[in-house]
């Protein structure tokens, strides 16, 4: 499973694409992925980040804004691994903010 990285911020956020699936079709992810200490950083809150969470947004020409927000102590290959799959299996992946856990 390939990406690229677009920016490796610090341990805890990286900017990256990949390829994969949303609802029937082929999508670049242009993807955020923080851990909890690495959202509230860089949304400047003092408040904590509770759930786990994905939110996307629509932009065009088959490119969607992800945000991947994860309770990990930091972003790793292996990690950014396991999100990618997690992404690319999630069956009724959707517009909008998703928590969980």
């Amino acid at each position: 499973m390939s990406y690229s990285i677009i920016q490796q911020f610090n341990s805890q956020h990286a900017h990256l694409h990949f390829d994969g699936p949303f609802q029937g079709d082929t999508v670049t992810w242009n993807t955020h992925f923080f851990t909890f200490d690495g959202y509230r950083s860089h949304r400047n809150k003092a408040e904590s980040v509770t759930s786990q969470f994905i939110e996307i947004k629509p932009t065009q020409n088959n490119i969607l804004d992800l945000t991947v927000v994860l309770n990990i102590p930091e972003i790793s290959r292996p990690n950014i691994q396991k999100m990618m799959i997690m992404i690319q299996q999630y069956k009724n992946l959707s517009i909008g903010r998703h928590e969980y856990g």
